[in-house]
């Protein structure tokens, strides 16, 4: 079902869209990062005292520890256009009757199809509209036609040449692959991915051109998810489906359920992605897209429609997992908890629905106590408040940052504060709060004058992607809440973890703004909220 927040937020862009002239297309080269959860533009400086340092850019055929390797691109390719067999061959079949909301079918239309269609700039009205029309047209706010590209690591240690959203299938060597890494070349927002082995079970999370984990021993990938989140997931769905090693073309799955095969001693030689415009009907077959003796991922309980979690091997599941509008849920037993949970060393609250709350300020207000962790490679703040005699345990909210190299790691204080802070040259920001030397957490960026209308779009934009000089840059609300709630003397401790984003994941941008806007959306001045 289309997202009411979606509505809102198309509605919003249309009605800045109609106030200006017309789409400022981004000229900015984009590179990838190795394993970086997002990607790596322009250098934007803060203050002299900082450092900044060149970022070395592995090419698509360098895997992680750096090493240079050849590129292979074999195998058959199957056509685009061709349908799923709808009944995948072998034991193992799962059918729709496989337990309580088997497989949730492609989204329907909860709202106008015309009005989506209109903001995108389709012809909904003709009726000959097929499958291109959902996923090729252009953003309505910056003009661009976003693509994910994906590539395959061989049992080798190599990277296939790959394949993206808009060239269909790309086969591996006949051998299948042992992991999977997915990069936006064009798009605001995030991809994350896991695969699955038989001798491994489900990998963790990999995002924005990080390589799954593999361990060298040539396990073979038998199932995929991938899920995207922000301004590309309000946009767009992710379609995927995969073709197995025996030939049985499977259907298409979307945005985290599973595609692939589960205990069945087949696994994926081939993979398709499609973006498709989000509230548009997908017209290719949706029903099977993974072959085991039950299908694995969140169903929904036909009785309550709340969610549940089914695994393939049939037994009991404990853990996290998403649904496909991205929400996070925990099970026990399969059962989704809710309430005040103490999981994995934390205490989180979730809904009547089972889904993690990730801002607790409406449920308990301002505490006035709480400290900082910055995962500096997931660019993720997490405030924490305590939890009584248990310390700050609580994932109290979480906000996206711009980091830079030189951002120091290590626990500080912060110990001074300036509404607004000239930096260097033209650059201005402001709710500042210095922690170590010239660094600051602070506001994205200003030009010209301490004015809340002389505003960079572009470090909005691409907030979360592109590089400071070490200073941590927050949207504006982000930067005036920690300003007026964290007192002079908040600790703030910056460290690295590849793998885990914290507690409550990482935030994206949700909307983009044309390049010409000359103010943050968040701004307290603009918004009238005073976090």
């Amino acid at each position: 079902m289309f997202n009411k927040s979606r509505i809102c937020a198309l509605i919003t862009a249309v009605a800045l869209l109609s106030q200006v002239s017309g789409f400022t297309s981004l000229a900015a080269v984009v590179e990838g990062i190795n394993g970086g959860p997002g990607v790596s533009m322009e250098l934007s400086g803060e203050e002299t005292q900082d450092q900044t340092a060149s970022q070395q850019t592995p090419t698509d055929t360098q895997i992680q520890d750096g090493s240079q390797q050849p590129q292979q691109d074999t195998g058959a390719q199957i056509p685009s256009g061709q349908q799923g067999t709808g009944a995948a061959q072998g034991p193992g079949v799962s059918d729709a009757t496989s337990g309580p909301g088997y497989v949730e079918g492609a989204a329907e239309n909860s709202f106008s199809d015309d009005m989506l269609a209109a903001s995108m700039g389709i012809d909904n009205t003709d009726p000959n509209v097929g499958m291109d029309a959902g996923r090729v047209a252009p953003d309505p706010v910056l003009g661009q036609t976003f693509m994910l590209h994906g590539q395959m690591l061989t049992s080798d240690g190599q990277l296939t040449t790959g394949f993206t959203t808009d060239t269909g299938v790309f086969s591996s060597p006949q051998d299948g692959f042992c992991g999977l890494k997915i990069r936006m070349d064009v798009g605001i927002g995030d991809v994350f991915y896991r695969v699955y082995t038989d001798q491994h079970g489900w990998s963790q999370w990999a995002m924005n051109e990080m390589i799954t984990p593999y361990g060298g021993d040539g396990a073979k990938v038998t199932a995929i998810q991938i899920r995207t989140t922000g301004y590309i997931r309000n946009l767009y769905n992710i379609y995927y489906r995969a073709v197995l090693n025996d030939g049985t073309v499977l259907d298409w799955a979307h945005d985290g359920q599973t595609a692939g095969t589960i205990g069945t001693g087949r696994y994926i030689q081939s993979l398709e992605m499609k973006l498709w415009q989000n509230g548009l009907k997908f017209y290719e077959p949706t029903r099977q897209h993974m072959v085991a003796a039950h299908y694995e991922g969140i169903a929904y309980d036909p009785a309550t429609g709340l969610a549940l979690y089914s695994a393939a091997s049939g037994q009991p599941y404990t853990g996290w997992a998403y649904d496909t509008d991205g929400n996070k849920y925990y099970f026990v037993n399969s059962q989704r908890v809710n309430g005040w949970q103490y999981i994995d060393g934390y205490k989180y609250f979730f809904d009547n629905n089972g889904v993690v709350v990730r801002d607790l300020e409406p449920i308990m207000g301002k505490t006035g106590d709480y400290k900082l962790k910055l995962n500096k490679e997931m660019k993720t703040l997490t405030v924490y408040t305590r939890d009584g005699e248990n310390g700050y345990i609580i994932p109290y909210k979480v906000f996206l940052t711009t980091v830079g190299d030189a951002t120091p790691l290590g626990t500080y204080n912060t110990y001074v504060k300036y509404r607004w802070k000239f930096m260097h040259d033209n650059i201005y920001c402001q709710y500042l709060a210095r922690f170590y030397n010239g660094y600051l957490m602070h506001s994205l960026i200003y030009e010209d004058v301490p004015d809340s209308y002389h505003f960079e779009a572009g470090s909005y934009n691409y907030h979360g992607k592109r590089r400071s000089d070490g200073c941590v840059r927050l949207t504006a609300a982000d930067a005036a809440w920690l300003y007026n709630n964290c007192p002079t003397g908040t600790s703030i401790t910056i460290y690295e973890d590849y793998w885990v984003m914290g507690p409550l994941d990482r935030p994206a941008i949700e909307w983009a703004i044309p390049m010409n806007q000359n103010y943050d959306p968040t701004d307290p001045a603009i918004t009238g909220i005073n976090p």
